[in-house]
C-alpha cells in the first residue's frame, strides 16, 4: 500500500499542525549544510557500526547485543519505575536530544514531540471511526490512553501491558485527583473530562497470549510497542486480529520506512520488528490508510497504518 502525505489521508492533519505540536521539543533547528548536523550524524553512524558489530559477535548487552522477551521487559521495568510524568510539560528543558527531520527540516529534538504528534493522529482515528471499546497493546506508563480518555471520556478504554512496573505507575497516576501539571497543554486537543483517566482498566498482560476473548475492541492500537516485540511478531499481530472486531492502529518501524541501510543496521543491531505493512493480510487486517509523513528519527522511522479486520 502506498504511503500517503497527510493531507490525503482523510484525518483532517495537516503539516503545519504536525510542526506546532512538535516543535515545543526542539532544541535547535539546523540548516542544510550545517557542519554540526554532519558531525552529529557521523559520530552516531561510528557509535552503530560498533553496536551492530557487538551483536555479531554475540554480545549481550544492551547497547548492542541479544534482546529477547527477558532483555525488553528488564529495560522497560526500570524506565516505568523512574517515569517522570514532567517530562511531558512544555517549555521544560530537553533531555537525550538526537536529530530528527520533517519535510526537509533538519532537528535535534527529544521524541516527546513524537508523542504529542502520534497522539493526534490516534485522536482523530478515533474520530473517524468512533468505536465504543479500544485497547493499547504495550500501554506502558499509560500516557496515551490517559490523554485519549480525557477527548474522549465516553469510550471504555483497556491498556495492557508486559510489565508490572508499567501497570504500577499508570495506576497510581490514577489515584491522583488530576493529571500533573503540564499534560492539558501537551495534549494535541482540549480535554472534554479531564479526569475520566481514573476509569482506564489497566491490566499486565503478554502481546503474544492477549488475556481477552475474540473480538473484544473495535479498535485495538499500538505506538512503538511492537517496535520491541520482533521476538513474537506474528504471535502479537494474530493476537491483535483476534482481539478486534473492527480496526487495528499501529505506528511501527515497518520495514517500508526502514529500507535504507542506516536504519536496516539500526533495527537489526537492537533487533527492532521488521513486519511490513504489506504483509498485513497474512494475520488478517487489511490496510485502508498507511502514512510516514510525520517526523522522524534519522535513523528509526515510523508508519502508521490503519487496518479493517478481514
Amino acid at each position: 500500500m502506498d504511503l500517503l502525505p497527510i493531507e490525503r489521508t482523510g484525518l483532517d492533519v495537516t503539516a503545519e499542525r504536525i510542526e506546532e505540536l512538535f516543535r515545543p521539543f526542539v532544541e535547535r533547528e539546523l540548516a542544510p549544510g550545517d557542519p554540526s548536523w554532519d558531525r552529529e550524524i557521523g559520530r552516531r553512524k561510528r557509535k552503530l557500526l560498533k553496536q551492530a558489530g557487538r551483536r555479531l559477535l554475540g554480545a549481550s548487552d544492551r547497547a548492542g547485543g541479544r534482546r529477547d522477551a527477558d532483555t525488553v521487559k528488564s529495560e522497560y521495568a526500570e524506565a516505568w519505575q523512574r517515569i517522570d510524568y514532567g517530562m511531558y510539560a512544555l517549555g521544560r528543558p530537553l533531555e537525550f536530544v538526537s536529530p530528527w527531520e520533517y519535510r526537509g527540516r533538519r532537528w535535534l529534538a527529544a521524541d516527546a514531540g513524537a508523542t504529542r504528534v502520534r497522539q493526534l493522529l490516534l485522536q482523530r482515528v478515533v474520530e473517524r471511526l468512533r468505536p465504543r471499546r479500544v485497547l493499547e497493546v504495550g500501554c506502558g506508563n499509560g500516557i496515551n490512553l490517559m490523554l485519549l480518555s480525557a477527548r474522549f471520556p465516553d469510550i471504555e478504554l483497556t491498556g495492557v501491558d508486559l510489565t508490572a512496573e508499567g501497570i504500577r505507575a499508570a495506576t497510581e497516576l490514577q489515584r491522583r485527583e488530576a493529571l500533573p501539571d503540564g499534560m492539558a497543554e501537551f495534549a494535541p486537543q482540549p480535554a472534554a473530562a479531564p479526569t475520566a483517566f481514573r476509569r482506564i482498566a489497566f491490566r499486565e498482560g503478554d502481546a503474544g497470549d492477549l488475556p481477552f476473548a475474540d473480538g473484544s475492541f473495535d479498535l485495538v492500537y499500538t505506538m512503538l510497542a511492537l517496535e520491541q516485540m520482533e521476538t513474537l511478531r506474528g504471535r502479537a499481530l494474530s493476537q491483535i486480529a483476534r482481539v478486534a472486531s473492527g480496526h487495528a492502529l499501529m505506528i511501527e518501524p515497518f520495514a517500508e520506512v526502514n529500507a535504507g541501510f542506516w536504519r536496516r543496521l539500526n533495527v537489526f543491531r537492537r533487533n527492532y520488528f521488521r513486519g511490513e505493512i504489506a504483509g498485513l493480510p497474512g494475520y488478517g487486517l487489511t490496510p485502508e490508510i498507511a502514512t510516514a509523513d510525520f517526523p522522524q528519527e534519522v535513523f528509526l522511522g515510523a508508519a502508521m497504518a490503519l487496518s479493517r479486520k478481514g
